[in-house]
């Protein structure tokens, strides 16, 4: 059962049909898949590309500052170009009109700054970007701490004066103070309140690649920089946005906005909060999983109402069917298909015809045993007839040779009578418990031969035994005709004793154990199995064995050289019964007792094997054997005796 079990989950129709649904929506689900991926792509292309927008809308306040810083730069540059006498009363001036601006001032080709807003001066010429911001026509700016007051962080916006093409005179320089990008309020035109996330971070760069701003200050701009890739390499690029992750953070969504040659922009946002791990990459490929789960879910639901459970009734009375159970057949099932109810409905008209067969089948063997148990009554009581004509001439006559003859033949009958009566008794059949049948057989043999009152004169160990009819009758007639042999006259204090035994083939193959005067012989198994073994598949095949032993002096009688025609007969029948089993015998001396050893092969499935039975003595002899529940009572034979 656990194998047709797994068996039907495995290879069960709704497990196939549903791979057959999987393989029939798999290019739908391939579809759905790839169009989810693409939406997705979209979405993201999408916001990425409005992230710019959004950049350049929180950074406007500081771009505008910016901005208007580097205008007053060069307009500062300008006036200086023209009234290069006036540079204190001027820069004086336009730091005083903006501010924003914490100082100003003119530094010349020298380096010197020469004026300056606040009156005081300082001298650029050994710093590291002096050099390249004198020769450079365009302005910078940058964020150096040697260009600004200790304790300050400034942006340094530079603007190129010359006196004429090709010759500078030196460049303005304003200081615009981080903390008045910082310290900004909210531009409500710019981004009204409430539209969207903030940035996490807003970052300037110049076109070197250098921080020159931060909302978080420039100290904490390296924490949101990305990993892949650096600010110069972004120098190069047109707006554009991207996702990636700063030193041990997790993804943000990043865009870079460029402004001018010398001022970007990069947005950090985070993601949104729609783009968690289980929306983003579990929801959307939701749809198409639910939809292949369902089509399994309804065909595995389908095939069980409609199908499965119908056939799986059908199958289930088929089985106790099969093993023997009546009891549950021609059950209703429950709205089946017209098919299957179709199928059902032929299945229990072919199981009333089996039943009907078998019935009758079961009066004609029940027939056949009544006629079997009647012939064997017959056959009994026609031999105790017999058995008393016998007794009749042994009267008439006062030859003791003719005497002794007619009593052989009589006490032969009258076993072979009780051998016919022992199966009638035992209410017939093809199989008969052998131990039974030679347990009555060897009290009425005891019983002819006036051995019923001697305690111990014979001796039976008999094993638990079922045979097939064609071989329990020649045994029992050979047990008689064995037993014939051994005449209580000449036992002495010899007993006869009687064992019937059976087992693997492996037991029985060793040499018969010899006494000094014997020669040993071994035993040859006739190469048929008997009846009942062709095609059995039993291996090893089972051997039973009969051993029947008592006093030498029934050597002539078992072998047929006593002199006198009972005992040639006597011989003839008991090889004549070995051939009908078909077995082997061996007569073996041991020496003072002989024995005489019958091996034959039976059906091993015939065998009773239920340890729970017990064994009883059987009346008038020291004979064991198995239990059995009481024949049906019979009527007695009749008595043919004329004494």
């Amino acid at each position: 059962m656990r194998f047709f079990a797994e068996r039907e989950i495995t290879s069960g129709l709704a497990l196939r049909l549903a791979a057959m649904i999987l393989i029939a929506l798999l290019p739908l689900g391939l579809l759905a898949l790839a169009q989810t991926w693409m939406t997705m792509r979209q979405t993201d292309e999408t916001r990425l590309a409005a992230s710019v927008g959004h950049t350049l809308q929180d950074a406007l306040r500081e771009i505008r500052l910016i901005r208007a810083s580097q205008v007053t730069a060069q307009l500062l540059a300008n006036s200086l170009r023209k009234d290069p006498e006036s540079c204190a009363s001027q820069i004086a001036a336009y730091a005083t009109s903006d501010g924003r601006i914490s100082r100003a001032g003119f530094v010349d080709a020298s380096g010197a700054m020469r004026c300056s807003s606040d009156g005081v001066t300082r001298d650029f010429s050994q710093t590291s970007r002096f050099a390249s911001i004198l020769a450079s026509d365009q302005p910078r700016i940058f964020h150096d701490p040697e260009w600004s007051d200790p304790g300050q962080s400034d942006i340094s916006l530079t603007w190129p004066v010359s006196e004429e093409p090709g010759r500078p005179a030196g460049f303005v320089l304003l200081w615009l103070p981080e903390s008045a990008l910082i310290g900004m309020p909210e531009d409500p035109v710019a981004r009204p309140a409430g539209d969207r996330d903030s940035p996490l971070a807003l970052i300037a760069a110049n076109g070197a690649g250098e921080v020159i701003y931060a909302s978080t200050g420039i100290a904490g701009a390296p924490a949101w920089l990305p990993r892949g890739a650096s600010l110069q390499s972004l120098t190069a690029s047109e707006a554009h946005s991207f996702f990636d992750s700063p030193p041990g953070g997790e993804t943000l969504m990043f865009s870079w906005a460029p402004i001018n040659t010398d001022l970007f922009l990069l947005g950090v946002w985070p993601l949104p909060a729609e783009d968690s791990f289980f929306r983003r990459h579990v929801l959307p490929y939701l749809f198409p999983a639910l939809m292949w789960l369902t089509g399994v879910a309804v065909t595995i639901l389908g095939v069980e109402r409609l199908v499965t459970r119908h056939v799986r009734r059908l199958s289930r009375e088929m089985r106790d069917f099969t093993s023997g159970n009546r009891l549950s057949q021609d059950s209703a099932l429950d709205r089946p298909p017209a098919e299957i109810a179709s199928l059902a409905e032929d299945y229990h008209s072919l199981t009333a015809t089996i039943l009907r067969d078998e019935a009758e089948m079961e009066n004609l063997v029940r027939q056949k045993d009544e006629l079997l148990r009647e012939v064997h009554h017959r056959t009994g009581n026609s031999l105790q007839l017999i058995a008393s004509f016998l007794r009749m001439h042994r009267r008439e006559t006062d030859d003791i040779g003719i005497r002794l003859v007619l009593d052989d033949l009589h006490n032969r009958v009258m076993s072979l009578s009780s051998v016919h009566l022992g199966l009638y008794r035992m209410a017939g059949g093809t199989e008969v418990a052998v131990d039974l049948l030679m347990a009555e057989v060897i009290a009425k043999v005891d019983l002819i031969h006036g051995r019923s009152g001697q305690k111990g004169a014979v001796q039976a160990d008999l094993m638990p035994l079922v045979l097939q009819s064609q071989q329990a009758v020649p045994l029992a007639l050979l047990l008689a005709e064995i037993l014939s042999c051994f005449p209580p006259s000449e036992a002495g204090d010899q007993p006869v004793r009687i064992r019937l035994s059976h087992g693997p083939a492996t037991d029985y193959t060793d040499a018969a154990r010899t006494g000094p005067a014997e020669t040993a012989r071994t035993a040859a198994f006739p190469a048929s199995p008997g009846p009942g073994l062709e095609g059995s598949g039993q291996t090893p095949p089972q051997i039973a064995r009969l051993e029947v032993s008592g006093a030498i002096s029934a050597r002539g009688r078992l072998t047929g050289e006593h002199s006198g025609a009972p005992s040639v007969i006597g011989a003839r029948l008991i090889r004549g019964f070995v051939t009908q089993l078909p077995g082997d015998l061996q007569i073996i001396e041991e020496g003072a007792r002989i024995r005489a050893m019958v091996t034959f092969a039976f059906d091993p499935s015939l065998v009773e094997t239920d340890a729970a039975t017990g064994n009883a003595a059987v009346p008038g002899s020291d004979t064991k054997a198995r239990t059995a529940p009481p024949p049906p009572p019979v009527q007695s034979p009749p008595k043919h005796s004329l004494h």
